[in-house]
């Protein structure tokens, strides 16, 4: 990624690269920046066409947040069409070449091989002779190519109409539900183009993107799949759905094959029915030719090979991920713009607590001290001897907790063997990947209805359950990302009867005396660089 920085610079964001590294070295004033959140290089603008001579960047790679130091020169006489998955573009050989390698890298991402991440492109040459190239590209990602081809000023412009637009042939209403403004506006947007048939759309959450999504659906009136990640979820949506349109809601995943023109579809059991080409995808291809509306939830999991393949083979008019983290720490952000369209910030995070739609947090964190280590260890062992199986920090866990005896508290773990312990000394139930569905959902059940206070979970509840009950969240897992950081949080922030914020404990592991080398520190030091970043309130225990 490459933005605009302060003093006339650029910045250039990316994961470990050697050969970009050393390429980078070799540019004049280009400089190093470590960073908490994530380290960077800067480039004056003096410097660009050094980097761009290094093939190091191009002008497409400086859109759009860099796009003031795009040079046009090389544009000028080009020849662009554009239709919904391709360009061809005729004109000087020079000129084409500058122009293929500005596409690819307009619509490049980083994928990790090895131990280094390499940058790859979603767009591809697909002929290139008698001065005209062919480049496709996702559909996704039609928007992005558009909005640089118009930039950069070319000789002659066309673009063809995309698609046919979707008319609605479902009679579908809203039942007992008062929208808020902002999505009220959400849905008028969309009615009037403002937001287009392909977009990510962002809210914060406990913004109320089911809801949403349902009150689209309704304003549309097409038909419509959902899809969601995990079984847990399947049944919420269906359920929330069904209240809200008054109509038998198809669902698709664990037990369920239930086809309808609006149906609930679990990304895993499409994506096992596609790879086995049997009887249940016969009846789900043929349903999805007919399908105008898609929806996919938790947007950002779009980088995941699974669930951007499934998008893929969904071919629908209209096309929209939800999420409240629209960005992967893994180089490949750009597939959830390639599968559903460019991103629309819908409401600001501040605007929703102001209105009372989500809680603010208050982040408490322990303090908890580490033994130097006498040998080194791989990660996965140190996790297990410093995080697991820590006496200290395990009795920091346990008192944390119980400080909170009477509220609704949520522990979450990354290893089983990690929440077994702490079940030890809580006697209280775990739920996790191997928790039967109908077990997990029950469980869930008793917590809403505080039957029970305190529960332990896996990653199972890091996103995506609707849980407005749980008022105290303790992260005994540590590690850094922050899309599952703010995701877990979420869960908290919900509001519910006598809750007026929302609690998250965290544990500051640092090794005593001070070590250059202490990973779980320099973990923490990123989470907390995260809460100040969001303007959490933090408290040290």
């Amino acid at each position: 990624m490459i933005v605009k920085s302060h003093n006339n610079e650029v910045k250039l964001i990316f994961n470990y690269n050697e050969d970009l590294v050393d390429k980078l070295r070799t540019i004049p004033r280009a400089r190093f920046n470590p960073d908490l959140m994530q380290s960077y290089w800067t480039l004056p603008a003096s410097s660009l066409l050094y980097a761009k001579q290094a093939q190091i960047i191009s002008e497409g790679s400086l859109f759009p947040k860099a796009k003031e130091h795009i040079d046009k020169k090389y544009f000028g006489e080009l020849h662009l069409e554009i239709k919904k998955d391709r360009l061809k573009a005729s004109g000087p050989i020079r000129a084409l070449t500058v122009f293929t390698k500005s596409i690819l890298d307009l619509c490049s991402y980083e994928e990790k091989e090895n131990e280094t991440f390499v940058i790859k492109s979603l767009a591809k040459t697909i002929y290139f002779k008698n001065q005209t190239v062919v480049i496709s590209f996702p559909a996704g990602l039609g928007a992005r190519v558009t909005d640089f081809c118009n930039y950069i000023n070319p000789k002659y412009l066309q673009v063809y109409e995309q698609d046919k637009i979707a008319t609605g042939s479902l009679n579908i209403d809203i039942h007992n539900f008062q929208p808020r403004p902002y999505q009220q506006a959400v849905v008028n947007m969309i009615s009037n183009r403002a937001i287009p048939n392909r977009a990510t759309l962002v809210m914060a959450t406990g913004a109320g993107k089911t809801k949403l999504s349902a009150m689209i659906i309704a304003n549309l009136g097409v038909p419509t799949i959902f899809y969601v990640y995990s079984d847990t979820l399947l049944k919420q949506t269906a359920e929330v759905y069904e209240e809200l349109l008054q109509q038998e809601i198809g669902r698709v995943g664990g037990r369920y094959f239930s086809i309808k023109p609006i149906t609930i579809a679990s990304l895993q059991t499409v994506y096992s029915c596609y790879g086995k080409q049997d009887k249940r995808w016969d009846k789900l291809k043929k349903y999805l030719k007919d399908v105008q509306l898609m929806f996919v939830d938790e947007g950002h999991m779009l980088g995941a090979d699974t669930v951007y393949s499934v998008a893929q083979l969904t071919d629908t008019y209209y096309s929209y991920s939800l999420t409240a983290t629209p960005f992967r720490e893994d180089g490949k952000e750009i597939f959830i713009e390639a599968a559903t369209g460019p991103v629309f910030n819908l409401i600001k995070e501040e605007e929703l607590v102001a209105g009372g739609y989500i809680l603010p947090v208050e982040i408490e964190i322990y303090s908890v001290m580490h033994e130097p280590l006498k040998k080194k260890m791989r990660y996965h062992a140190l996790y297990e001897k410093e995080i697991i199986d820590h006496w200290d920090r395990h009795r920091a866990v346990i008192n944390a907790v119980k400080r909170y005896a009477g509220k609704q508290v949520l522990i979450l773990v990354k290893e089983i063997r990690h929440g077994k312990k702490i079940q030890e000394n809580l006697l209280c139930p775990f739920i996790h990947g191997k928790t039967p569905a109908a077990e997990r959902n029950q469980t869930l059940e008793k917590f809403k209805n505080k039957e029970i206070n305190f529960l332990i979970a896996s990653s199972i509840l890091k996103q995506g359950i609707d849980i407005p009950e749980a008022e105290v969240l303790v992260l005994a897992h540590g590690g850094t990302s922050s899309v599952e950081l703010l995701q877990k949080i979420g869960r908290v922030r919900r509001p519910a009867e006598n809750k007026t914020k929302g609690i998250v404990v965290d544990f500051y592991d640092h090794i005593k005396p001070v070590n250059k080398n202490d990973v779980f520190k320099k973990q923490a030091k990123k989470r907390l660089a995260l809460y100040k970043q969001k303007n959490f309130l933090v408290n040290w225990e």
